[in-house]
């Protein structure tokens, strides 16, 4: 009858430590899956970032591009506004010696009919 009794304590024993196994592995597979997946997530966070680190990086040298761009664009219109006001200069300039002009051609036209004698009328 002890035999009995340390038989059935011994099956009771094996079954509890295959319960306890097969429990302990199912958490370590989803620990393991856990894991796995985490790894997975931040690989592709990490590519994520890195294509975004390239986006910014491309992105900086367009606006450094277009900021050069825009300074030289800058540059040339300042460099019009300097044309454009000598050009209004001469051209004030020019309207003032045109308007002394005609004044001494209206001046001289005065003079020359007031020395012109009056011509006598043809018979």
């Amino acid at each position: 009858m002890r035999k009995d009794v340390v038989v059935v304590v011994l099956g009771l024993l094996v079954v509890g430590l295959s319960v306890f196994l097969v429990r302990s592995l199912e958490k370590e597979h989803r620990a393991l899956k856990g894991l796995e997946e985490e790894r997975y997530s931040r690989m592709v966070a990490e590519e994520s970032l890195q294509k975004n680190a390239a986006k910014l990086s491309t992105m900086q040298e367009q606006i450094k591009v277009a900021s050069d761009k825009m300074a030289k664009i800058q540059d040339i219109v300042e460099q019009e506004k300097g044309v454009n006001a000598d050009l209004k200069k001469q051209y004030a300039q020019l309207a003032e010696a045109k308007e002394a002009l005609e004044a001494k051609v209206k001046t001289a036209v005065q003079e020359q009919t007031a020395q012109a004698p009056v011509a006598a009328p043809a018979k």
